[in-house]
């Protein structure tokens, strides 16, 4: 890794703590986190120049902060005690102030946390790489952008559209694009993914990714329904959630893996692959925070 490297050093100066877990993790899986970091490093410089470093390491210093607070009290509440959607809504999703650092953190803890690291392996040689020649593909809650970006970099011969319901999150994204020289093949828009046109035919995406998002819902079951319509009868799906890991706008709580797989059965899908790694647990703790990923077809 050369360029992703920036990143670290950003850790080193802003965010000392975070710093030698971070580099133990990508030393010891260099090609799956370099095949993110760089390319990564070198959009977030042209688009934002040295400084995207600084504040990348400083927005991930303040996510783990928060995760452990949040998994603290988790413990001590016995469940997660997220804010009114309304007010995530006004206050998190709305708020660039919030949505910026917290943009840097949320693709960062792929190549920093081990809990993390099947999943980008899992994401590119599963779902990217087994996509069908010129697939369309649809990120829901595309967010940074990152991850619709990376499979264009992969794939020359796919068309992403990703759909976020946040502003700040979508100018992230589209700031990235405009320097990833994917932009003619990457769109993004504000919207939101459960409002989808569920009239129309379907099965218009050969590929679609909902990764980290369904713990942010009230109820999971619709996003099921949207991605269950919108996939071609031969696309595929990169679908990911957080178990007993408590966030500020985590509102679902997800205990078993079979609860998201019976969720996906339900409507149509089969489960070809699944990874689920646990992540720090508060020393005695009676919940285990767990990263679940899943590739899904149609039955």
């Amino acid at each position: 890794m050369k360029d992703g490297n920036a990143f670290i050093r950003g850790l080193e100066l802003k965010a000392k703590t975070f710093a030698p877990s971070a580099r133990a993790t990508i030393e010891a899986n260099d090609d799956l986190c370099s095949w993110l970091l760089d390319p990564l490093a070198r959009w977030a410089q042209a688009a934002y120049g040295d400084q995207a470093f600084e504040d990348a390491a400083k927005g991930y210093a303040h996510y783990c902060m928060g995760v452990w607070k949040s998994q603290q009290q988790y413990e001590k509440n016995g469940k997660y005690t997220p804010e009114p959607m309304v007010e995530l809504v006004s206050e998190v999703y709305e708020q660039e102030g919030y949505m910026v650092p917290y943009m840097w953190a949320a693709i960062l803890i792929y190549p920093f946390w081990p809990s993390m690291i099947n999943h980008i392996a899992m994401y590119r040689e599963d779902f990217i790489k087994a996509l069908k020649p010129n697939a369309k593909v649809l990120e829901l809650a595309s967010g940074h952008g990152v991850m619709g970006l990376l499979a264009a970099e992969t794939r020359p011969d796919i068309h992403v559209d990703g759909f976020d319901i946040s502003p700040p999150a979508v100018a992230v994204s589209n700031k990235l694009r405009e320097v990833s020289a994917h932009k003619s093949r990457v769109n993004f828009e504000i919207k939101n993914a459960l409002k989808l046109d569920m009239q129309e035919s379907g099965g218009t995406y050969q590929g679609i990714i909902a990764a980290m998002l369904a713990e942010h819902l009230m109820d999971p079951k619709p996003l099921f329904e949207v991605i269950a319509h919108h996939l071609a009868d031969d696309g595929i799906v990169y679908f990911s959630t957080a178990l007993e890991s408590a966030q500020r706008d985590h509102t679902y709580e997800f205990h078993r893996e079979s609860e998201a797989l019976k969720m996906a059965e339900d409507v149509g899908l089969r489960v070809t692959k699944l990874v689920c790694d646990a992540g720090n647990p508060v020393p005695g703790g009676r919940f285990l925070p767990r990263a679940l990923g899943m590739i899904l077809r149609k039955r």
